[in-house]
């Protein structure tokens, strides 16, 4: 992380700037833990109030009135400014800027400008790479992948034969697109493997966490929509289709042929049966997993899966069984119904 200036920020984040002086930022902090020369946030009114007593040297608040003495800007999202002020603050410089000779490029690979290929990368027959992408190290692309314009490919990711990758697309470590749908004929106790023969295809500005997989359709494609980011260890069966802006949180999962709509949000440990539809803007609560089709907006919770509010509602009766139970016990003994 490299220091920064005020001055340098200003061009990066529109807002009201409060405080005219020229400030070094040499870090982040949380508002809790924050010393001299720190930039901290906060998305709330709750945690402006805070700022104003801790050390830090500046601060990005939502748009309100704050009495603070402490330079600030106000945005109208505090969490996107953060955001890119540690892009500006990053550091990081790619170790090569090249393709590097310890690679393996088959003669009918495409390459485009700038592209840069780290040690031990595999390129196979027909794939082709678009321009400013960057592939880190021990990355396999198999036959006919195609990658779009300024990706980044991290160590060890497995890209299997005729994926379809956009543009911007991030890929993190050990990522797999592409490996087998999880298809079997049984017949006579013997289960016989269904050859998978569709593809995938992750459109642009999609994120794929560390150890995600992704896997190829059987016959047609499995389909990530633009702007879709999945966590580490998201697991998105054979023939998915996800629409645009769709979030995915650790150890999530989808069976196979699932369709999302745009921007549905699945929370950790939470999953779908195979073969329903889940509508455009709906939220499936952490470890819920919805059984049956369902309708856009809706918030799902536990198993099977059913409206959140409901779901709260037994819940709450479930933890008041104990209780029932040890008052019926009381009111049968007050009767002498028992024998």
């Amino acid at each position: 992380m490299r220091a920064v200036t005020t001055h340098e920020l200003r061009s990066h984040i529109q807002g009201e700037w409060v405080g005219d002086e020229d400030i070094l930022i040499g870090g982040v902090s949380e508002i809790s833990s924050a010393r001299a020369g720190d930039l901290v946030y906060a998305v709330s009114k709750e945690k402006a109030q805070l700022v104003e007593s801790c050390q830090a040297s500046f601060a990005i608040l939502p748009q309100g009135t704050w009495r603070l003495k402490i330079p600030h800007v106000k945005v109208t999202n505090p969490y996107l400014a953060f955001a890119k002020v540690l892009r500006v603050m990053d550091s990081y410089v790619p170790t090569y800027d090249r393709i590097h000779p310890n690679t393996s490029i088959h003669e009918t690979a495409q390459i485009g400008t700038d592209v840069v290929l780290y040690p031990g990368v595999f390129v196979d027959a027909g794939v082709s790479i678009g321009d400013r992408t960057v592939v880190y190290a021990n990355v396999s692309l198999g036959q006919g992948v195609t990658i779009g314009e300024d990706c980044l490919i991290h160590s060890n990711c497995s890209i299997r034969e005729s994926v379809k990758i956009g543009d911007r697309v991030i890929l993190q470590p050990n990522a797999v697109i592409g490996s087998d749908g999880y298809g079997y004929a049984p017949h006579k106790g013997v289960h016989h493997k269904i050859p998978q023969l569709g593809t995938v295809i992750l459109g642009d500005d999609v994120e794929v966490g560390a150890g995600t997989t992704i896997d190829r359709g059987t016959f047609r494609e499995t389909w990530i929509g633009n702007g879709t980011k999945l966590d580490n260890l998201v697991q998105v069966g054979h023939n998915v289709k996800m629409g645009i802006g769709c979030l995915m949180a650790s150890q999530s999962g989808l069976s196979g042929s699932t369709i999302l709509g745009d921007y549905v949000t699945f929370g950790g440990q939470s999953g779908s049966v195979g073969h329903i539809t889940i509508g455009s803007n709906a939220t499936i609560v952490a470890r819920g997993a919805p059984a049956k089709d369902v309708p856009e907006g809706s918030m799902i919770s536990g198993f099977p899966g059913r409206d959140h509010r409901l779901q709260m509602k037994i819940l709450a009766a479930q933890g008041r069984i104990v209780g029932l139970r040890r008052e019926l016990r009381e009111a049968i003994k007050s009767l002498s119904l028992k024998n």
